[in-house]
């Protein structure tokens, strides 16, 4: 099986990150008209702003992590994987998973969810977990990390390419 250039994995991969950009996309602007004008959510209330906002920073966030992810495999796709485009959008993942880890934090504590924490609960209908921040914060880190190895890889691509 190919990994990456076209015909293989990687094409499979920027299809379906396509599709659920898309997808992602239009569920996120239904649940904003839901919440926002047909449920009439009181935006007076500071706690209601805030929510919102954690929504829509949120929301966004994700969407910039598939889009950015989809970056990377149209790399894949082009068989050019160690460019700095990459590293900048390994960064920008990272980024935008640390966003969404904070964002998950700062709502744990304005909605008083913390009251009902639980770390993981098995029910009647599934397995429950309330650490995803933990998850999209070591996300970032792995991320990050990931980038400053694409920076150093292609660095010494750029030295080998210069050696005679």
């Amino acid at each position: 099986m190919k990994y990456y250039g076209k015909t293989s994995l990687s094409s499979l991969l920027k299809l379906m990150l396509d599709v659920l950009i898309i997808t992602g996309f239009i569920v996120y602007l239904f649940i904003l008209r839901k919440a926002l004008i047909i449920d009439q959510t009181n935006l007076f209330n500071p706690k209601n702003i805030v929510t919102c906002t954690l929504f829509v920073l949120g929301g966004f966030a994700l969407l910039c992590i598939m889009y950015y992810l989809r970056c990377i495999i149209n790399s894949l796709v082009k068989m050019t994987p160690f460019v700095w485009k990459n590293v900048k959008s390994l960064r920008n993942v990272a980024i935008s998973c640390f966003t969404v880890s904070g964002c998950y934090v700062v709502n744990f504590f304005i909605n008083n969810q913390f009251l009902n924490f639980k770390l993981i609960e098995i029910d009647a209908s599934g397995i429950h977990t309330d650490i995803e921040f933990i998850i999209f914060f070591f996300a970032g880190c792995f991320t990050l990390i990931l980038s400053k190895v694409f920076k150093q890889a292609i660095e010494v691509k750029e030295e080998n390419d210069l050696t005679i």
